[in-house]
């Protein structure tokens, strides 16, 4: 990115005239600069997207130029090389998808797979994410890249905790989501079978906070109206 320097420079002015700007007893409106607020009193989450080790340490420098206290890292696909630096730091981080080919041709063929394993050893605060094309499509598959990392190394407690407590933890939401604890909310689901392995899952119930939510869907009718149909034949 031949940009890369002055973009870097154009960020930190703004995050340098929002400091300022928040930090005045009369700043007058300024939305842009109000936005950013919240980064600063430890409110709100800066969310960074960053792959390369270089641009992962430059985001751990710039918390630190910033004295801003919770940052997450979104796809960090080479937070495997930096992981004291980022445990040291307290940054946790949002995987990118793991069903994915390796970025350089150097690399092993598996490395996308076995990078929660790397980051969860290490101590780090790891979920998964599905950002991309076909977002949609792909968010039905965290249980599926989940149960990858099971095939990797991981414990399926561990697993689950990637696209369930952790995501909480990373969201700020612990406190009431992610896990099945007394005084919690009663968001969960209820499977057949394994939810991580694609040819067990089959869910049966869902609820959020309590409420019983229907699982009936464009493709369940379909389901249901051709099994029909070919079962009588």
């Amino acid at each position: 990115n031949e940009k890369y320097k002055s973009q870097v420079q154009e960020l930190t002015s703004y995050f340098n005239n929002a400091k300022v700007h928040n930090a005045s007893a009369n700043p007058g409106l300024n939305l842009p600069l109000e936005a950013l607020k919240g980064v600063f009193d430890g409110r709100q989450t800066l969310y960074i997207h960053v792959d390369d080790e270089k641009g992962i340490v430059d985001a751990v420098n710039f918390k630190k130029q910033h004295n801003i206290s919770k940052i997450v890292l979104v796809g960090a696909y080479e937070a495997y090389k930096q992981i004291e630096l980022l445990k040291n730091e307290g940054i946790s981080i949002l995987l990118r998808r793991i069903h994915s080919r390796p970025n350089k041709s150097d690399e092993d063929y598996d490395l996308p797979f076995k990078l929660a394993k790397k980051l969860v050893d290490g101590g780090l605060i790891v979920a998964l994410e599905a950002s991309g094309d076909m977002e949609r499509m792909n968010s039905r598959n965290l249980p599926f890249y989940a149960g990858t990392t099971v095939a990797y190394g991981l414990r399926k407690e561990q697993a689950l905790q990637l696209i369930t407590l952790n995501a909480a933890k990373i969201l700020g939401i612990d406190a009431r989501y992610g896990s099945l604890e007394m005084g919690k909310s009663a968001t969960l689901f209820i499977s057949q079978g394994d939810a991580l392995d694609m040819r067990t899952n089959q869910l049966d119930h869902a609820f959020i906070d309590g409420r019983n939510i229907s699982l009936e869907s464009h493709q369940t009718k379909l389901w249901k109206r051709y099994s029909e149909k070919y079962k009588d034949q």
